[in-house]
């Protein structure tokens, strides 16, 4: 039984072989032969589409502006007639026939003398008005503006400028508050106590190279810029003995 099983088994394997071998040598005799020819199939093209010719149409000539004619078909005549009808009634006229004039009688009235009234006097005290305050707490010292002589540089008459101090409430000279100086197309600022020519918190601002009878506006600020007297007005009389004018601040009240 075994030896049947090998005898199929080896048959087997020789028929594999055999076709092996078949297999091997076609191959080799295709790649000794000739090129296999590859034919290429026809491509073909569609129809080409001839597309319609467009003739352009001109659209009908137009005659600009148009004419219109316009036919009315009624004629309308009014016709208003109006007869005023008025009715006059004369009244008659009566003619009165004046009495008798009498005279009037005239019964004089007694004059009344006014009661007097008593004066009353006073008693106590007479109340006085407490002074109005001023709204800032500086103000010009003295009331008033003084011309002096150029003293702070040597030019002279060729030279115009505004000067001064700034005073606590006690007298003593003050430093660190602005002085604000400006007119027509001017506008200075300093501090006090910029210019020791002056005296303690002493300031200055030249205005002009020359004499002339300009006016300036002149008033004081606190540091941070807010106006704190009222504004001082200054006209120099165009003198070459009075071209510095000095102007002075003084507090006036604590708050």
């Amino acid at each position: 039984m075994s030896e049947g099983k090998g005898r199929i088994y080896n048959l087997i394997s020789l028929i594999f072989l055999l076709l092996t071998i078949g297999v091997i040598v076609f191959v080799i005799i295709r790649l000794g032969g000739p090129p296999v020819e590859v034919q290429q199939e026809a491509v073909v093209l569609p129809t080409a589409v001839v597309l319609p010719t467009l003739t352009p149409t001109v659209p009908p000539t137009q005659t600009f502006p148009p004419t219109f004619t316009f036919t009315p078909t009624d004629t309308l005549t009014p016709t208003v007639t109006f007869t005023p009808t008025a009715t006059i009634t004369v009244s008659p006229t009566i003619t009165e026939t004046p009495g008798p004039t009498e005279t009037p009688t005239i019964t004089p009235t007694p004059s009344i003398s006014p009661t007097p009234t008593p004066t009353e006097t006073p008693t106590g005290p007479t109340p006085t008005l407490a002074p109005t305050l001023s709204p800032y707490l500086y103000d010009l010292r003295q009331g008033q503006v003084n011309f002096t002589q150029n003293f702070a540089n040597s030019a002279g008459c060729a030279w115009q400028g505004i000067g001064g101090q700034v005073f606590d409430i006690n007298g003593a000279p003050l430093n660190g508050l602005k002085v604000h100086v400006f007119g027509t197309s001017f506008d200075y600022t300093v501090d006090s106590g910029s210019n020791s020519l002056y005296g303690p918190g002493g300031w200055e601002v030249p205005v002009d190279n020359k004499i002339s009878s300009a006016s300036y506006f002149v008033e004081l600020l606190s540091p941070g810029g807010t106006v704190i007297s009222p504004r001082i007005t200054v006209t120099f009389p165009s003198d070459c003995a009075r071209n510095v004018a000095v102007v002075n601040f003084i507090q006036t009240r604590a708050s």
